[in-house]
């Protein structure tokens, strides 16, 4: 993966050259989720999106993509990203919901990370990714 950089105001995440995505997607869930390792395995940091009609059969995935990201930085530290490109305000949105459905995901986000980022690094072992990532 090339280098790239998430910003949210005056904070800066670098995501380097030779780094990793491991994604999850879920139908149920008003959101997936991205997180970035680096050549080494080492968690970057991690990606919320808000999303509705997650579609997935044999190798077709689909979801609406409702504008509003959550950047979360190692430490914990999180910020929303996007409010600024929603048409009206978030409260009025979709009706709400997509308000409602970052606020629920706020409200679990801390236990559902790591509890994720645990199990991507036992599911998703870095030596075996190697391969994959040293083939470009």
């Amino acid at each position: 993966m090339d280098s790239f950089t998430m910003k949210a105001g005056p904070i800066e995440l670098t995501i380097p050259t030779g780094s990793y995505t491991i994604a999850y997607y879920w139908k149920e869930r008003p959101y997936n989720l991205y997180i970035w390792r680096d050549n080494e395995g080492n968690y970057l940091g991690s990606y919320f999106n808000i999303v509705r009609n997650t579609y997935m059969a044999d190798k077709l995935l689909s979801f609406e993509d409702m504008i509003i990201d959550i950047l979360v930085l190692p430490g914990g530290a999180h910020f929303i990203l996007d409010e600024e490109e929603l048409p009206v305000p978030l409260e009025q949105f979709e009706s709400g919901s997509v308000k409602q459905a970052l606020n629920s995901l706020l409200d679990s986000m801390d236990i559902l990370l790591s509890q994720i980022i645990e199990e991507s690094g036992k599911l998703y072992k870095h030596y075996d990714l190697l391969p994959w990532l040293n083939n470009k």
